[in-house]
């Protein structure tokens, strides 16, 4: 067999070798046909020569497309010739393959089948030139510019009487040939690349602005100077972009060969200058070179391995943010031309039809198979990191104490309370970082402040067109390939075969994300109905495939916590499924608004009646767990199973915590410096202590104070806690207040509250352990997702409002409706968002996405409006004038609580 096999790739390395040669004569000497038509022949009067090296590469890359070949060239006819082309690219098997979507073993075979050809090409050329020994530098670019210059104004002194513009472009070209050679012999080989632009030996003078690290030694300086030489010589701009654009691509071809094989470290290194040096070019910015040159260049990012891509992230990480926002942008800029030129169709995330796949103006036949927008999205990825990496990152002492509490929480979690069953057990998946995030050792939460805000790392253009069904699918099997290469340690080519942009959170919009958390929710619903139904049928019983509670409106808090806390004794997969609220002596059906409702109640309830789970700041209106709390242990982990059951079915709720809240559910410690927001009278007061300017006498008798602290618990009673051992015993002097600073805002934000809060995240967890959320959302999404958007913006509403049954954005009525509700209180039309959705809180994406409906209700009554809250519904009588309608509406979102009304 193993005979067999050697045969056929010896066969196929024969065959690749004898079309390559074909196509490197063809692009060498011509075919001889007179004004021959193929654009890929030396014979086309219009085909520009290229050097021999070149044309070896560019021989690969017209194989690999089937590209045409004369009809001279061959005896055989066309379609033979199209048959030796697909010998080229066809495996073993005779089963299609390209360089990005086939197997590692399949590419090395075919990159190494192309490799021996292209050598072979080459030393049927005895006069080739190695171009390994050019380079260039500063030096070497100004000198034959001023060469070039010199014979140009010599020849133009000598035709002083002629005005022939042909001409004189053609003597420009003439003079400037050498420099025209010289680039292009450099830039179209990566080894020539890689020796050009270094500094010189203990010279090397690192810029502010583009500081250059080991392993590189690029003078990028001396790179924007030259290339700003160049481009600012007057009628030589058109020709110099066609000579960088020629050598580009076969640069591009051969790197992508190399790296698709296994390579030295040294010899990605040279790779990495290479690219950061053409990735200076002006012409990158250019559209009209962006369709062919920059997506070659940006296609060769998705194969760079997690080291090397850790190393321009590193170094780029050194840079200013105005740098990084060159390279930004000029992504950016690509992704929305390519986008907005193909023309293509918005996706139907509602629509479950996949015959659009087949489509040309698809967004998943365009968007995930065109290697310039996911190399992009990958050069984007460089940044984002690097933005992180270079920004104000937390202690690196806070980093590894969080590292071990997350080691310690995940020890000690009940894995049989969140995996529910084996079935689930078997089928969930694990949501891996970004490898490149785990090589950096930084996560995006360790950043407090970015040199670059996150939210111009989204493409809106581009968003518009992920079809986030498809995505999510796609990334679920990004996740399989991550998890398969961790236990069997697999080559990285079989992962990166798959492309996600949910798998690049900081590129995709939080409507997106939040549709993606939807699936991945309903998808272990639906899980959890299977099984239910399954093992119904086996034990002879009815299935119960929704989380059914049943509550009394006089207690819904109580009632609820104690059946949460039944089934997450007995079967904590109940939790897991979608949630269904009953109200006794009700009949209204829960398709989402009596959800709504009872988070609505029980949330005000916790908050309200009694409860010392959380205390109110006066001064920043959030809410904060009780140092002196009564409440026990048991009774915080129902109140965090609570908040995830609604994350968990996408209900926002009525409550406002602080940023740090949301940074601790995602494993972060508090510090002074969140004090800001949480307690802004004690960070103001604490933030005293530390600038006062005085001596040791000064200070204790100005403040008096003592490693002792007083705190109010909910019924105005003050408890004193010590910050340290004997605190009430040591008073506070200039030497020792900044400790004293960080223990009480430690105390305030941890050590007081460590018991609830990590009852209340354990919770939380039941049903957020195994999902996206860490992975896509950073704290201020969560806190969006959980608790919506604070600043409401009516005039969305309004534009976003569709009408039915009669009512047109037009119609009188809806005028006088609009211009009623516009002189409503900013509570009134919480109240009335409120009867209509359920919830007074905006989603994410803001009030456009409710999607009200404003439904005619009959003529003029005396009966008040109604709602159909689970479709964010309003059925409105035509009531026969606008004092009327205002009444009623007023009657109407004032006492509409329960839905004998609503």
């Amino acid at each position: 067999m193993n005979g067999t096999e050697n045969s056929i790739e010896s066969n196929q390395k024969k065959r690749a070798k004898e079309i390559i040669e074909k196509f490197f004569h063809q692009i060498t000497e011509g075919c001889g046909t007179q004004d021959c038509h193929n654009p890929n022949c030396a014979s086309n009067p219009n085909f520009k020569p290229v050097p021999k090296n070149q044309a070896a590469v560019l021989a690969i890359k017209l194989a690999q497309n089937k590209a045409v070949l004369c009809d001279s060239m061959n005896s055989n006819s066309k379609s033979k010739i199209d048959d030796d082309n697909d010998d080229i690219v066809t495996s073993k098997s005779s089963s299609a393959i390209n360089l990005r979507d086939s197997s590692a073993s399949s590419s090395r075979n075919l990159a190494s089948s192309l490799e021996e050809a292209l050598k072979a090409v080459r030393n049927t050329d005895p006069k080739s030139t190695d171009n390994q020994k050019f380079f260039i530098n500063e030096e070497k670019i100004q000198s034959l510019i001023q060469k070039c210059k010199e014979n140009y104004k010599k020849i133009s002194n000598d035709r002083m009487d002629t005005d022939d513009l042909i001409s004189d472009q053609k003597e420009i070209k003439s003079c400037y040939e050498p420099l025209f050679d010289l680039i292009n012999k450099v830039f179209s080989s990566y080894q020539a690349l890689s020796k050009s632009f270094q500094f010189e030996a203990n010279n090397i003078i690192m810029s502010s602005t583009m500081p250059c690290i080991p392993p590189f030694n690029i003078d990028f300086n001396a790179i924007r100077r030259s290339y700003s030489s160049l481009f600012s010589i007057i009628g030589l701009g058109p020709e110099l972009e066609s000579v960088f654009n020629q050598a580009l691509y076969p640069l591009c071809v051969s790197i992508n060969l190399q790296l698709k094989k296994n390579i030295e470290e040294e010899e990605i290194n040279k790779i990495l200058h290479a690219i950061l040096v053409v990735n200076e070019l002006p012409i990158l910015e250019n559209p009209s070179y962006m369709d062919k040159c920059c997506k070659e260049f940006y296609s060769i990012l998705t194969q760079l391995p997690v080291q090397a891509s850790a190393k321009i992230v590193r170094m780029w990480s050194k840079w200013n943010a105005d740098e990084l926002r060159i390279f930004l942008y000029k992504a950016q800029q690509f992704i929305t031309l390519e986008v907005v030129t193909k023309n293509m169709d918005l996706p139907n995330d509602d629509d479950e039809n996949e015959d659009d796949e087949e489509s040309e103006t698809s967004p998943k036949k365009i968007l995930y198979k065109n290697d310039g927008i996911i190399g992009a999205v990958n050069y984007i990825r460089f940044i984002y990191y690097a933005s992180l990496l270079g920004g104000r990152v937390d202690p690196e002492r806070q980093i590894k104490k969080e590292r071990e509490m997350e080691i310690e929480d995940e020890s000690n979690l009940d894995r049989n309370g969140y995996q529910g069953n084996l079935y689930e057990e078997s089928s969930d998946m694990v949501y891996f970082a970004d490898p490149l995030q785990e090589e950096l050792k930084i996560r995006p939460i360790d950043c407090r402040q970015s040199k670059i805000p996150n939210d111009e790392f989204i493409n809106e253009t581009l968003n518009q067109f992920i079809d986030v069904q498809y995505d999510y699918v796609e990334y679920t099997k990004q996740m399989k390939y991550l998890e398969r290469a961790e236990l069997e340690a697999k080559s990285e080519s079989k992962i990166k075969s798959c492309f996600s942009f949910l798998a690049n959170p900081f590129f995709v919009t939080l409507s997106k994300k939040n549709l993606g958390l939807f699936y991945d929710n309903k998808i272990k619903m639906m899980r959890e109905r299977r099984f239910n139904i399954m093992i119904s049928i086996l034990e002879g019983r009815m299935p119960t495939p929704y989380f059914k509670i049943r509550l009394n409106r006089q207690n819904i808090l109580s009632e609820a916590l104690n059946l949460i806390e039944l089934q997450e004794q007995e079967n904590p997969a109940e939790l897991r499924k979608q949630l269904f609220v009953e109200f006794e002596n009700e009949q209204a059906i829960d398709q989402g608004g009596v959800s709504k409702e009872f988070f609505q109640l029980a949330i005000d309830e916790l908050l309200n009646k009694g409860y010392t789970f959380f205390q109110l700041d006066e001064k920043s209106k959030y809410y904060w767990f009780t140092p002196c709390t009564i409440e026990s242990q048991p009774e915080f982990k129902l109140v965090g199973i609570l908040f995830g059951i609604a994350i968990y079915n996408n209900v926002l709720l009525d409550v406002q915590f602080p940023p740090v809240f949301f940074r601790k559910l995602m494993g972060k410690i508090g510090t002074f410096e969140d004090l800001a927001f949480s307690h802004p009278e004690l960070y103001q007061s604490l933030s005293s202590i530390l600038d006062f300017e005085g001596t040791d006498e000064e200070f204790e008798n100005t403040f008096e104070l003592s490693f002792q602290i007083g705190l109010s618990d909910n019924f105005g009673n003050v408890v004193n806690f010590n910050l340290k051992e004997n605190g009430d015993k040591i008073s506070v002097n200039v030497k020792n207040r900044q400790e004293f600073v960080d223990l009480y805002a430690d105390f305030i934000l941890n050590k007081g509250i460590e018991d609830s809060f990590k009852a209340f995240r354990r919770g939380f967890m039941k049903l957020t352990h195994n999902s996206p959320l860490a992975r896509w959302f950073t704290p201020d999404e969560i806190e969006t997702l959980l608790c919506g958007i604070r600043v409401l913006d009516w005039k969305a509403l309004e534009k976003s409002t569709n009408y039915d049954s009669g009512f047109e954005q037009d119609t009188p009525y809806i005028k006088d409706f609009w211009k009623v509700f516009e002189n409503f209180t900013d509570e009134e039309k919480k109240l009335f968002l409120k009867f209509t959705t359920g919830t007074d809180r905006c989603p994410h994406g803001g009030l456009s996405e409710l999607k009200l409906t404003i439904a005619r209700n009959g003529p003029d009554t005396d009966k008040l409006p109604t709602a159909h809250t689970c479709f964010n519904v309003l059925l409105l009588p035509e009531y026969s004038s606008k004092e009327k309608l205002r009444e009623k509406l007023i009657k109407a979102i004032q006492y509409s609580r329960g839905f004998g009304l609503s």
